[in-house]
């Protein structure tokens, strides 16, 4: 059994829902949705007393889920631990304009400050995370969801080229993104129940596949292709090479977790 934790309740759920249709339809499979951000989920595994630095004293991430809502309670009703489940699997918003929210709260500190402790808890998180057949494996979308969208008609050659600004994603990403994209409202990207769609449906995401998995590799090696080794696109390598980057103007380079899982899922 496989179990998918999503941070929102609108888009990723559409996105699961494609996947498991294009990939998955034969898997056992639940999908809960978290309904905070990746903070939150920082925040709540604190909360039980996890220590980031022992596995022995984690917290159970099942208790955890089936806490945030009364529907993933019903959904994990017959699951008691996370070794009942197979593997697991997380997708969370990298939450660029998360800084700014901590900055109203504390004007003192800086954005430069506020964004180090932020990376520093993510950093746990995936070193924490990083096994799906163990505590579970955590994906990374930058700067979110919308990143998904966030292409010229595919296979779209300048991809790797783009990028975003913590001031963008303050406010403004999601409907960038939307005025960006040639696949208005996912239309193209997203399952809609079109049956009649499902071939193109099904060439597109190979291509998102491709070219977020070369992007991945240009980030961490300069080089638009296709990795070497799945190591290589690591999402600790990526996110430490997303970190060290933008300290200078403040952006990260536009990426969509879910194409990558495939890549690492799929043999």
């Amino acid at each position: 059994m496989i179990l998918f934790i999503v941070e929102g309740s609108k888009t990723e759920p559409r996105v699961y829902e494609t996947i498991k249709r294009l990939y998955f339809r034969d898997e056992e499979d639940i999908i809960c949705i978290f309904g905070s951000n990746i903070y939150g989920l920082y925040n709540r595994l604190k909360k039980y007393n996890a220590d980031f630095d022992d596995i022995g004293n984690v917290a159970n991430i099942v208790d955890v889920i089936r806490e945030m809502d009364p529907k993933n309670a019903e959904v994990l009703k017959n699951i008691k631990l996370s070794s009942d489940i197979d593997q697991v699997f997380l997708f969370f918003d990298y939450d660029f304009q998360h800084a700014y929210h901590v900055q109203e709260q504390h004007p003192e500190c800086s954005l430069e400050e506020i964004l180090k402790e932020d990376d520093t808890r993510l950093k746990e998180l995936l070193d924490f995370f990083n096994e799906e057949t163990d505590m579970g494996k955590l994906y990374i979308n930058y700067p979110m969801i919308e990143s998904l969208k966030y292409t010229k008609q595919l296979p779209d050659a300048d991809f790797h080229t783009y990028r975003t600004t913590l001031e963008e994603c303050r406010s403004q990403f999601k409907k960038v993104a939307e005025e960006f994209s040639d696949y208005k409202a996912y239309k193209g990207i997203l399952w809609d129940n079109a049956p009649d769609e499902i071939d193109e449906l099904r060439r597109n995401w190979e291509l998102l596949k491709q070219q977020n998995v070369m992007k991945a590799n240009y980030i961490c090696t300069l080089s638009y292709s296709m990795p070497t080794s799945k190591e290589d696109v690591s999402q600790q390598q990526v996110f430490a090479h997303q970190t060290n980057t933008y300290d200078k103007n403040k952006s990260i380079a536009i990426l969509n977790s879910f194409p990558l899982f495939l890549y690492d899922y799929l043999k």
